[in-house]
């Protein structure tokens, strides 16, 4: 009957035999084996099955080595507790009891993710902050901005600190009051996040995911848009962007010396130019702007604010748009704005672009140079245009007599015209700005980028994020906006031979070996398309390059200016050749439709294709991959449907078909009569140009070296292929004599020239590589890298250039500095 009695209080818990740790109640019951042993649940647990031959429902007893029957399904909780070592155990006091039951209740569980929400999640991974970030101190309403920083350090791809302040802009406001949480299984927070985007309209989302893209593209003139968080409660959702402490408006009240006020704005205008222009090559124009919406970095470079910009939409298309707001707004948008039912119904397609926004560069200008920034936002459509502008022209003029800015007051009040046909280009007025410092050099730095043929932009003002207000009375917003365009549509290429240019010109160094070839470049970037570039080819005196945006732009090789811009294609450009006769030269082209396009070379160079036709494929296999040519008159084309096809270029009639291949045909290239096909079945595959008869299948035989051939270069006997597993392998006379990891991501491009081997893909980076070769083998030698903003698709060399293409539409040509 002393069995009932409580222990001693001196006396020593009961302990686990395997692990030494005293039992408790809650967390490390004693648990009575099928043997009598009692040991605690986590030992338990944590013993392996008894043999390995033995059914899974089993473990060893440590203490007597007998296999005993034990269901890992249920865990040690099937099996009874030694109530007699229980009732040895200290009487824990109620407060301990209590904090021993919440210590050893499991946590909450996460929901799965639904599948729609996967995909969802998928796409905005990247726009997604964690939880962790915290960074909301003090929420506001629903109009405005709240403040806060990040509360831990976030790594890939934002790289923050903890404590870098931000603003939080508020997305959708809660329909319902916060619910109680269960207590076994609640959401994650991506799983939150993500179900407050998945409640959005599409072109919201399609809103959102651009402003994180183009704030990341843009990062040195626009504050970076990070993405999404959400707090522990329901909603709201916010939208987090970087924010400065300065701002752009501290410079009317630090107006000192005049020559260094001057200096000042004039570095100001400038960044404020190349805001806007970076803005306009993206396809976005603000609408409406205030001063309060640039801000200045630690460094003083000025930065667009674009959760400023969004709060300031919002303002203005709830209707709150005064004089007094100074909020700089164009006529035309003006009157769009108050228009509430052709908001509502969307028809202002064509009515604004990059002209809308010098008005507002102008008002900017105005208030910068004259201090004066109710004077820029003063003029609506109720009062005198004319009587304004006669008070801007007055006030500027007073400003800048005496400067060598003299030359600003015409810039500005052209920018304040109100037709939107005679104001000037942003451009041209950064030109201005920048007038005592400009030289033939300087203009290459300027985005010569035309923006005429672009059908439409998306205008921030008129979007559904600045609807987003429906507490200050905003109009109602239409789910079916089509500000947010077709990707395609989105990057269509301009129409006339000033669309493109040489952007800017820089001298990079070769990080490299101690190789003469390799020390000093320049380099120079060409810039007309709107999509990731996808093939180069020289011929006819002319540079080619083909785009992912349906067209290819001829560039001079003279001096690379851009000569104009081939159209007709109706899909995806995905390969490029350039073949030279004796009477003609002719550029052939293949689209991922199966189109294939023949454009004469010509000094008219005729935007008419000479011919065209398409491969009859099912459309499961549609798609042309790359492009050949021989010297016996043909064309070759490799395809979706895993075979390579021989044209005529003289009728264009197809001549056969050859097989083999187990995947899509990925790359071709012809040398000394021979006809090699790479394909993602791993394997280059030979044939004889005389009658397109198989010759030989390059393979490397070693086992898990299987992964799809992304390009192929020969040069003489060597045959050249990089993989997609970032390998690099070398065949001489058919047989494999190198073979290295050169990346560690996908290499898309190899260009084999003479000795030198130029190799660049996912790693943004090209390295150049000497061929060595002696009797007995081939090594490689590293020369040179070249480091890219962006992954390399396609490698051209050429009269000692250098010649990339990369995903971001640039095509970068190095070339050696003199």
């Amino acid at each position: 009957m002393a069995g009932t009695a409580s222990p001693p209080p001196d006396a020593e818990p009961p302990e686990c035999p395997v692990c030494l740790s005293p039992f408790d109640a809650a967390s490390a019951a004693p648990r009575v084996l099928p043997c009598g042993h009692s040991l605690c649940g986590p030992c338990i647990a944590s013993l392996p099955p008894a043999s390995a031959s033995a059914s899974a429902a089993s473990l060893r007893c440590p203490l007597c080595s007998q296999c005993v029957p034990f269901s890992r399904a249920l865990g040690p909780s099937s099996l009874p507790k030694n109530l007699a070592l229980i009732s040895l155990l200290p009487n824990p006091s109620p407060s301990r009891a209590a904090a021993a039951a919440a210590a050893a209740a499991p946590p909450p569980l996460h929901l799965p993710l639904h599948a729609d929400h996967s995909r969802l999640l998928s796409r905005f991974r990247h726009a997604v902050l964690p939880e962790s970030a915290s960074p909301l101190h003090s929420p506001t309403p629903a109009a405005g901005l709240a403040i806060g920083s990040f509360a831990s350090d976030l790594g890939a791809p934002w790289f923050c600190p903890r404590g870098h302040p931000v603003t939080l802009l508020p997305i959708e406001t809660p329909a319902a009051a916060k619910q109680e949480s269960p207590l076994y299984y609640r959401p994650s927070h991506a799983a939150r996040v993500v179900a407050a985007i998945d409640a959005l309209s599409a072109a919201a989302r399609d809103e959102v995911i651009d402003l994180v893209a183009v704030s990341a593209r843009l990062a040195r003139r626009v504050c970076r848009v990070y993405g999404f968080w959400m707090g522990p409660e329901a909603a709201p959702l916010w939208l987090v962007s970087e924010r400065q402490s300065r701002g752009v408006s501290c410079l009317l009240e630090e107006r000192s010396r005049r020559e260094e006020t001057v200096a000042r704005i004039r570095a100001v205008g400038m960044e404020v130019c190349e805001a806007f222009m970076g803005l306009h090559s993206e396809g976005l124009v603000l609408g409406c702007l205030g001063l309060g919406c640039f801000c200045l970095d630690r460094f003083g470079h000025c930065l667009l604010d674009l959760n400023q910009v969004l709060a300031l939409c919002r303002g203005v298309r709830a209707g709150v748009f005064s004089s007094k707001s100074k909020a700089f707004m164009a006529p035309e948008v003006a009157e769009v704005v108050h228009d509430k039912l052709q908001i509502k119904d969307h028809d202002f397609s064509g009515l604004l672009g990059p002209s809308s926004d010098a008005w507002l560069l102008g008002c900017l200008l105005v208030a910068l140079v004259t201090g004066d920034e109710q004077l820029a936002a003063g003029w609506s459509t109720d009062g005198s245009y004319d009587d304004w502008k006669n008070e801007v022209l007055t006030k500027v003029d007073a400003s800048l007599v005496g400067t060598h800015m003299e030359p600003w007051s015409a810039t500005i009040v052209s920018c304040l015209n109100y037709d939107p046909e005679g104001r000037p280009e942003i451009a041209h007025v950064w030109k201005c700005i920048n007038g005592s410092l400009m030289n033939s050099d300087i203009e290459a730095l300027i985005p010569n980028v035309d923006l005429a043929a672009r059908k439409s932009f998306m205008c921030l003002l008129l979007g559904e994020l600045s609807s987003m207000c429906s507490n200050l009375g905003a109009v109602e917003s239409d789910d079916t906006m089509h500000l947010s365009q077709d990707l395609d549509d989105k990057h269509s290429t301009p129409d006339d031979a000033s669309s493109g240019g040489i952007i800017n010109n820089e001298e990079v160094g070769a990080a490299g070996m101690d190789e003469p070839k390799c020390g000093l470049y320049n380099s120079s970037t060409l810039l007309a398309h709107r999509d990731c570039i996808t093939g180069l080819a020289i011929g006819g005196g002319f540079l080619f390059s083909s785009s992912y945006d349906k067209t290819i732009n001829v560039w001079s090789l003279q001096d690379f200016s851009h000569k104009q811009s081939l159209k007709g294609h109706e899909h995806k450009i995905t390969a490029i050749v350039v073949v030279d006769n004796d009477n003609q030269s002719l550029c052939i082209s293949g689209d991922s439709g199966s189109g294939i396009f023949v454009w004469c070379v010509d000094p008219s160079l005729s935007n008419e294709p000479l011919n065209k036709w398409y491969e009859s494929n099912d459309w499961i296999y549609r798609g042309v991959h790359c492009l050949a040519v021989s010297g016996t008159g043909y064309l070759y084309t490799g395809s979706r449907d895993k075979s390579i096809k021989a044209w005529s270029l003289e009728d264009y009639s197809l001549h056969c078909t050859m097989t083999g291949h187990k995947s899509t045909v990925s790359c071709l290239a012809v040398a000394c009569g021979i006809l090699y096909s790479g394909s993602w079945d791993g394997s280059i595959r030979s044939w004889w140009l005389t009658d397109h008869s198989p010759l030989s299948v390059l393979e490397d035989g070693t086992p898990g070296s299987i992964t799809p051939v992304l390009s192929i270069s020969t040069e003489l006997d060597f045959v050249v292929a990089s993989y997609e597993n970032g390998c690099l392998k070398i065949w001489k006379d058919d047989v494999l004599v190198k073979s290295e990891k050169l990346q560690n991501g996908a290499i898309y491009a190899a260009k084999l020239n003479d000795k030198w081997l130029y190799a660049g893909g996912w790693d943004k980076a090209v390295n150049i590589q000497e061929l060595l070769e002696d009797d007995s083998e081939v090594e490689i030698r590293d020369v040179a890298t070249f480091t890219c903003d962006s992954i390399i698709t396609s490698i051209l060399y050429w009269d000692g250039r250098l010649i990339v293409g990369l995903s971001n539409r640039e095509i970068k040509v190095f070339y050696k500095a003199s």
